[in-house]
């Protein structure tokens, strides 16, 4: 059975969904830790605002994370500096410190308990080939700013060749917190209220009431509107956690150079293992599962306890969309394309568009400006990730006779048997057994 160690015995508040009309200054739409800080710092900005949730706080990426908060993103800056330059890499390190602090300030102030705690981040190899990208990037994030070394000891329970470190980074537990801001809104938070369209300042529900709001921010993951074309500028990955309690599990927080990677951190005497990513609608999970639980079997002796898999968004160019959704709607605001690493830059995604919205520029919105062009760093993977999409969309009618196509562009599904939903190859979009949407950027059920 998935069950996610973050959902475990948790009692959730009562939210009604949306039943009737109603207005406000801005509307969030998704209950992730980007859509609640958003509203949370918006209250703080003077506006009435309403959070629209499609099933429940916490039911998308947030609940299901290895929830790790860190600027230290495998050997993301090493590539940064070459698509952004190293000024756009100090940004990007900058932002993620700036999420950290946000969260531990907000967990203060609100009084959220949520097993917050500072611990060093790695990126370790185990090939020696692998360790002179490890030096590389231990020494170019550390003229960034950053509080990163390189080391080749560490608390794991076998050898590496080199590892970056990463240090006064910091783990939690998501859905505590993300339950703690929740709790601090002063507006309303309606759940089971799935949102269809935008247009002309009103926000429609699949089940018919609306929403008239100056300013709308879609923190859905995904955006849902396919104006701005995100669903053709990220690609979605699938990656999976298994979880078991051993004896003296590490105290650091790890992540390999490997292809796929593996992540290590522990909850107390749990210990998370997580990996064996892959596009979502073109592998069997369940093979993916045994294969990541082999592998925490053989390194720790781990016997999985629960088992999840989350759904990640990557962006062209390493970059997450922060911003003005599109060019041709100067109230509508999106954070997307956290590329697995939503926890401390969504929070911090949130902060921009928190300033943006109330009329204030920010240092970081021309290196998150979902409106960029930056053809060299994004032209290749464009034309590499759309070509998969077109491969899937003719292919796939052949081989998947009788599959239901996917509600967004038609493209047939693939059943992922070990999490009973369907699953769309090409954008990412997932679907109940039943029909019912569960991932965007669908709007609409299978008949």
């Amino acid at each position: 059975m998935l069950r996610s160690l973050w959902l475990e015995g948790r009692s959730r508040a009562v939210r009604p969904r949306l039943d009737l009309d109603i207005a406000a200054d801005a509307v969030v739409v998704g209950a992730g830790i980007v859509g609640l800080t958003t509203a949370l710092l918006l209250e703080r900005e003077g506006l009435d605002v309403v959070v629209l949730e499609m099933r429940h706080v916490a039911a998308g990426a947030t609940g299901y994370t290895t929830a790790k908060l860190s600027s230290l993103h495998g050997l993301a800056y090493t590539q940064l500096a070459k698509n952004v330059g190293r000024q756009g890499a100090r940004t990007y390190g900058e932002a993620n410190e700036a999420g950290i602090a946000r969260v531990f300030e907000l967990a203060e102030e609100l009084g959220i308990d949520c097993d917050l705690r500072r611990k060093p981040n790695h990126t370790y190899a185990e090939d020696t080939a692998d360790v002179e990208k490890v030096r590389e990037e231990a020494a170019l994030a550390r003229e960034l700013g950053l509080p990163a070394s390189y080391v080749e000891d560490t608390d794991l329970p076998f050898a590496v060749a080199g590892a970056v470190r990463f240090d006064d980074q910091a783990e939690f537990h998501p859905v505590k917190y993300v339950d703690g801001l929740a709790a601090a809104l002063r507006g309303p938070v309606h759940e089971d209220t799935r949102v269809t369209g935008v247009g002309s300042g009103r926000v429609n529900t699949a089940a018919g009431p609306r929403v008239r709001a100056e300013h709308v921010v879609v923190a859905t993951h995904l955006s849902f509107l396919d104006r701005g074309l995100y669903f053709a500028r990220c690609h979605p990955e699938r990656s999976y956690v298994v979880a078991g309690r051993v004896k003296d599990p590490p105290g650091g927080m790890y992540l390999s150079t490997e292809s796929p990677a593996h992540s290590i951190r522990a909850h107390g005497d749990w210990l998370l293992v997580g990996g064996e990513s892959h596009k979502t609608g073109q592998a069997d999970a369940a093979e993916r599962y045994e294969r990541l639980s082999a592998w925490a079997r053989e390194r720790f002796g781990l016997e999985p306890e629960l088992r999840w898999a989350t759904q990640d968004q990557m962006p062209l160019d390493g970059v997450p969309y922060v911003g003005r959704h599109d060019p041709l709607s100067p109230q509508l605001w999106v954070a997307t394309g956290f590329k697995k690493w939503g926890l401390a830059m969504g929070t911090a995604a949130a902060e921009l568009l928190a300033a943006r919205i109330a009329g204030r520029d920010h240092r970081w919105s021309a290196l998150f400006d979902p409106n960029r062009v930056r053809a060299r760093a994004s032209a290749p993977a464009f034309v590499k990730e759309n070509a998969n999409v077109a491969f899937h969309f003719l292919a796939d009618r052949v081989s998947k006779r009788g599959a239901p196509r996917c509600t967004h562009l038609g493209c047939l599904l693939d059943w992922n048997a070990a999490e009973e939903t369907w699953d769309c190859p090409c954008h990412g979009s997932r679907f109940a057994a039943t029909g019912e949407v569960i991932e965007g950027p669908a709007v609409r059920p299978l008949a």
